[in-house]
């Protein structure tokens, strides 16, 4: 997740605070007014709302939105106020109570986000949880998930662009020759996806492409329902090409009998402000149709606003 800047000019948080405790008084809640603020405020600005909003009500602001709040709606603005090394504890923790599809969430922190993200993540999991992720993950998972997983989370990655073709070359020979094999689970191919800076894991599968005339995600798909294979690919994808990544979970999520609220929510509200106008982008590129128009025809209500809010409406 990009570092967030402090904005030169802030809406005033105590006016902020004031409209957000008149959305909660009266006979109904205020759900429009809602969406207004805390929609349109970044990371920076909705801690410092809920740091007042503490102050002046003695209340926690999300503690308000789980009383007032319903359902996916509340899901959604829940998730997008929490600061987002607090988000991805959260989730981080929800998944590791949970498991199979379960998985994919603990990659998203793990890949999609930086070293320093990352970092900041595990120790907001520690704050709140009083463990570590890789705990929670290592207790929960078994075998080959647990061996990559834990591999993935306490991982801290270089962040530079700078790559070292000689080692591109060989560690492109030792994932092929692992993938050959079978082996799946190798040490020394977890070994490379788990710790490679993301430049350099990207010129490494550019030599095994341009080496053995293939990507290396189509050997991955030797086993279809191998669950395990499909993780591995997920991870690859996650790490050198998110917003393709992040476009799939959305066009499963709303293009298929039934919305997946759980990974519409979620894509959403993590990457709203990161990357999702390329993911945005690569959606129109792959299903002709703007994300913002297969939302509308999926959702309604309060959920449906506060998602198009967050991920921009096109005129298109």
């Amino acid at each position: 997740m990009a570092t967030l800047s402090v904005p030169s000019a802030l809406p005033d948080v105590a006016e902020d605070v004031e409209q957000l405790h008149k959305a909660f008084s009266g006979w109904g809640t205020n759900e429009d007014l809602i969406i207004t603020i805390l929609a349109h405020r970044n990371a920076y600005q909705r801690k410092l709302i809920r740091e007042v909003y503490t102050s002046t009500y003695g209340e926690d602001l999300l503690k308000t939105l789980d009383k007032e709040l319903t359902n996916d709606f509340e899901r959604i603005v829940h998730l997008f106020t929490l600061d987002p090394p607090e988000r991805d504890a959260f989730l981080a923790n929800e998944a590791t109570k949970k498991f199979t599809s379960s998985n994919w969430v603990l990659i998203e922190i793990a890949c999609a986000r930086s070293s320093d993200d990352l970092f900041n993540a595990r120790r907001a999991y520690h704050v709140r949880f009083k463990k570590s992720i890789e705990e929670d993950v290592a207790q929960h998972t078994t075998g080959d998930f647990r061996k990559l997983l834990v591999a993935l989370v306490t991982s801290f990655r270089y962040e530079g662009p700078e790559v070292n073709t000689h080692l591109a070359k060989s560690d492109a020979k030792i994932l092929h020759e692992k993938i050959s094999d079978k082996a799946y689970s190798d040490d020394d191919l977890i070994r490379i996806i788990a710790t490679r800076s993301k430049a350099q894991l990207s010129a490494t599968l550019n030599t095994y492409n341009n080496s053995y005339g293939h990507a290396i995600t189509k050997d991955l798909k030797e086993d279809p329902k191998d669950d395990f294979l499909k993780l591995l690919r997920a991870t690859i994808k996650c790490l050198t090409c998110p917003e393709k990544y992040f476009e799939k979970l959305l066009r499963l999520a709303v293009n298929k009998m039934g919305t997946d609220e759980s990974a519409l929510t979620r894509v959403v509200a993590t990457r709203a402000e990161v990357d999702m106008q390329r993911i945005k982008e690569e959606y129109y590129r792959r299903n002709s149709v703007h994300l913002d128009h297969a939302i509308k025809k999926d959702t309604h209500g309060d959920y449906e606003k506060m998602l198009i809010e967050l991920v921009g409406a096109e005129n298109a």
